[in-house]
């Protein structure tokens, strides 16, 4: 594989005006404008995050050769605004450079640096906040799902180079379904802010799902869905020693840097959706015709759509400055076995198959902050992690497993989560030998089984 010789940064400038003065916040977050008499303010949060990656193949005629990329994965703009200490919105987007390396189809798509949807800016997050009580706090709008705590933990405060790609629903290929949804969002704390919950009410399956795959340069639509059904979530955690959230936190963080101090909090939680997916479909024509890309649905047998999930963080920090993280989540997605009968191909690789689709596996993490500074403030994390996920469709194979497992070191030079480099190497193995790349049996150009493949990433994070 090729060596990487230096990590790469990405500048920013931003510029506030406001009415008012700007006053600083004691939180991890960026300044905010005070207004009127009754608590009410503005804040505003820009945030980066960039990488730099080579993976073991991706390039060359026939797809076998090293690639290395450069792409901004995350660039947000936060405004987050309070009436009063009661009602208040917040408004979240998010754009990148078009990432290629795209686990979920396949490792490496095309190039899309002259794409005209590259750096393209969209919503994230809108939502109306209602902090009514330690017991009953609300959020109405688009928002995340609060089934999995990996979805849960904040994008920019993960324990690793990024969260486990394996947690998501399956209910489209953005992260505005399947890592978000529109809904109505309650949570609240009891027991000295040992016991929080949170219940969910959120859209779930809406209409059709299109699936672009990168190699053939075609969009395939899925089959409808059969009824229009919410999807109902319900999350417990219990913090055995310090409380981890307080009431009005609707997340987590991968690790809090011993700042939270001893955490010990179990947590558990489901969904269900009815009807989510029909069970025997196929391409509504033959290969290489128009038709081939929509979908049909054969009689009229549904699944329902059930996910339960259970985890466990840890965290302590020592007398002589050194910290422990360790973090482990089980998650099983069934859609009553409908891989083996929906045979239309977006159906197949993004709703009951796929990345998001019927699976079941765990990871393990751990990390170990270290007991002194480099430089005058700066602190050295190293991690490692393993996980293990069985699928019952993955690029073109039935009852796949993966595991997939990598190492690496966190540096914070400021001592804070404002300015953060990563380093991690990790490595995806295959049970069942797959083509990375040609997974639909459709393009030839990688005809090489792979069993496994590593992966090098360089990130930088900086959050204003």
């Amino acid at each position: 594989m090729k060596k990487m010789y230096s990590l790469f940064a990405v500048g920013s400038c931003c510029a506030i005006l406001a009415m008012g003065a700007i006053v600083p916040n004691e939180a991890e977050a960026g300044p905010l404008v005070e207004f009127g008499d009754d608590g009410g303010y503005m804040q505003f949060d820009v945030k980066f995050q960039g990488i730099m990656e080579n993976t073991d193949f991706g390039s060359g005629k026939n797809g076998q050769e090293d690639r290395t990329d450069l792409y901004l994965r995350r660039a947000r703009i936060v405004f987050t605004g309070m009436i009063n200490e009661t009602w208040g919105a917040k408004f979240q987007t998010c754009a990148g450079t078009s990432a290629s390396h795209n686990f979920g189809t396949g490792g490496y798509t095309l190039a899309n640096s002259n794409d005209k949807n590259n750096s393209r800016i969209r919503l994230t997050d809108g939502y109306l906040i209602g902090l009514l009580g330690d017991t009953f706090n609300i959020k109405l709008g688009l928002t995340k799902i609060p089934l999995t705590r990996a979805n849960l933990d904040a994008c920019f405060a993960p324990l690793t180079s990024e969260r486990s790609a394996f947690v998501y629903t399956p209910y489209g290929t953005d992260a505005t379904k399947n890592s978000r949804d529109m809904g109505l969002m309650a949570t609240g704390n009891f027991f000295d802010d040992s016991l929080k919950y949170w219940a969910a009410i959120m859209e779930g399956r809406e209409g059709s799902t299109t699936f672009y795959n990168p190699f053939v340069d075609q969009t395939f639509t899925s089959t409808p869905e059969p009824e229009s059904n919410l999807e109902y979530i319900f999350r417990l955690h219990y913090s055995v020693l310090d409380p981890e959230n307080r009431p009005t936190a609707m997340g987590y963080k991968g690790t809090y840097l011993g700042r939270k101090g001893k955490i010990l909090t179990l947590g558990a939680a489901f969904a269900y959706e009815k009807d989510a997916a029909y069970k025997n479909t196929m391409p509504a024509g033959a290969m290489g015709t128009p038709d081939f890309l929509s979908s049909k649905v054969i009689g009229d047998e549904t699944v329902d759509y059930l996910a339960l999930t259970a985890d466990i963080f840890f965290e302590y920090p020592f007398d002589n400055g050194g910290v422990i993280t360790a973090t482990a989540l089980y998650l099983d997605v069934d859609l009553d076995d409908a891989y083996k009968t929906s045979r239309a191909v977006t159906d197949r690789n993004t709703i009951v198959g796929g990345l998001v689709g019927q699976r079941d596996g765990w990871y393990v993490k751990a990390g170990y902050l270290m007991p002194f500074t480099v430089g005058e403030d700066g602190l050295l994390q190293a991690f490692g992690r393993y996980e293990q996920w069985d699928y019952g469709f993955m690029f073109n194979v039935e009852d796949q497993t993966i595991d997939q497992y990598g190492a690496g070191i966190n540096y914070f030079p400021l001592g804070n989560e404002k300015v953060r480099f990563t380093f991690e190497y990790y490595r995806t193995d295959f049970e069942k030998s797959t083509r990375l790349g040609d997974y639909l049996n459709m393009t030839g150009v990688n005809t090489e089984m792979y069993d496994n493949y590593g992966t090098a990433t360089l990130m930088f994070m900086v959050q204003l």
